[in-house]
């Protein structure tokens, strides 16, 4: 497939190294023109919505740097869900007019219009909604409209029973929990036609732990699990880092009446309507690398629950399990603890020897190089059953997960008071825990959903 970028790099080499805390530039805020709309405010060199609930609560920026972010999203779902749609396409009949609503770059109805082409249907009209003009790529083979709208102004700029498709992606974060149940939903519905589809794709942005299942059972090709009634996640994330990082990610949403967890309130923002009918639904975590327990030499449940700890199953489950505060240290500021921003001196890499009781001591993550699809990884005492493109997908979703985190540091900092030094020093050791250090092979994952249906015929 290929797309037309005037305004992108290649969003793979721009993606391909994390930005260093110490090369990231430290501008002080600044507001454009008032006059300007939407208006936006430059934060540590990066371009974000005016920080106004009642104009946008969206707390990631709007910049060329998060578009190839986005791009990169937009390739992962494809990955995860076997294409860019979710809905079987054989059976549902091929829509003439669609709506991209939080259309981005235009990338989702570009590649939608190729697979339509495919399948035999020619000139469907997409529509593009967004608040930000200017960012859309090369359409010139698309039939293809750009709106420009705030989402929070309702209603949309369309007439009733406009669109015979209306798509959603990561939408979640552009307006208020409130208004998903006091309009955003019945406009939605209001412009589909009768007997008209609607999905919508999302992630968590709290991340959880798998539990160790009695028998692996991941999809192969993703390396996914799928998320059902019986799935299991640990009560507390083991890796500290990932627990300071869900304080803050909640404390900064929370602010903003946005929801951590979107993926619980999608269906149920559906239902509450009348007229409407989900005709599918799926839900997946994805790991963000090879985990401990997946590997077939992994010590059995039995040895890990209740050994007495002299066997070498139990020696090697015990590594995994130790996550303590002895092997991490704590950043006290204002009262605040901040896990894993270290006061041992800076100035250069975090030494691996100060991570000796970490998991996985002196092994380097996949992302590192050490994974291998034949299962063997330079000595690792777990050695991956996952194939080289399975770990690549794992490595990608870690990658991202970063970018966001990078994305998301402005209202992260702002949520808990952290100064610049304080999160510098806290993302310098992340990125060493979980890029060197092996710091996320317990079952931590990046949870998606996708759910689609039918407004019923009148």
């Amino acid at each position: 497939m290929e797309f037309g970028f005037a305004l992108l790099t290649d969003p793979i080499m721009s993606a391909s190294a994390p930005s260093s805390p110490s090369n990231r530039p430290r501008k002080r805020h600044s507001t454009s023109n008032k006059n300007q709309y939407p208006q936006t405010v430059m934060k540590n060199g990066r371009k974000y919505f005016l920080d106004d609930k009642s104009y946008s609560p969206y707390p990631l920026p709007c910049d060329v740097k998060e578009l190839s972010r986005q791009t990169l999203w937009h390739e992962l779902s494809r990955e995860l869900w076997g294409g860019y749609s979710t809905i079987n396409w054989d059976t549902e009949k091929l829509p003439d007019r669609v709506l991209d609503l939080g259309c981005g770059t235009g990338i989702w109805s570009a590649a939608m219009n190729e697979d339509f082409i495919k399948r035999g249907k020619k000139g469907t009209e997409f529509v593009g909604m967004d608040l930000m003009e200017g960012n859309q790529m090369d359409m010139r083979d698309v039939n293809w409209k750009f709106v420009k709208h705030n989402f929070l102004e309702t209603p949309f700029p369309f007439e009733a029973e406009t669109f015979d498709f209306v798509f959603m992606r990561d939408i979640m974060l552009t307006y208020p929990s409130k208004d998903m149940y006091s309009g955003i939903i019945s406009e939605v519905l209001r412009i589909i036609k009768p007997g008209g589809l609607f999905e919508i794709q999302c992630n968590d942005y709290i991340i959880r732990t798998l539990s160790r299942p009695s028998t692996p059972s991941y999809l192969p090709g993703t390396s996914s699990y799928e998320i059902t009634s019986t799935t299991q996640f640990l009560s507390v994330p083991e890796n500290p880092f990932i627990s300071t990082y869900n304080t803050l990610i909640t404390s900064a949403l929370v602010k903003r009446d946005l929801p951590p967890v979107p993926c619980t309130l999608v269906k149920a923002s559906f239902l509450t309507e009348d007229g409407v009918s989900i005709l599918s639904q799926r839900r997946f975590a994805l790991p963000f690398d090879q985990i401990w327990w997946e590997s077939t030499t992994a010590p059995s449940s039995s040895s890990t629950g209740g050994g007495d700890g002299n066997s070498d199953a139990d020696s090697k489950a015990s590594k995994r399990r130790s996550t303590s505060g002895s092997s991490v240290d704590s950043f006290q500021s204002a009262g605040k603890t901040y896990c894993g921003a270290g006061s041992r001196k800076r100035g250069g890499s975090v030494s691996a020897s100060s991570y000796h009781h970490h998991h996985y001591s002196g092994k380097a993550s996949s992302a590192s190089g050490s994974g291998s699809g034949s299962g063997s990884s330079n000595g690792d005492q777990f050695p991956s059953p996952l194939t080289d493109a399975e770990l690549a997908l794992r490595h990608l979703v870690r990658l991202m997960f970063v970018q966001l985190i990078e994305a998301l540091e402005p209202v992260l900092r702002d949520a808990e008071g952290m100064e610049v030094d304080e999160w510098d020093s806290w993302y310098r050791e992340l990125m060493w825990n979980w890029f060197e250090g092996g710091g996320l092979r317990g079952g931590e994952c990046m949870e998606f959903g996708a759910w689609y249906g039918k407004k019923k015929a009148k």
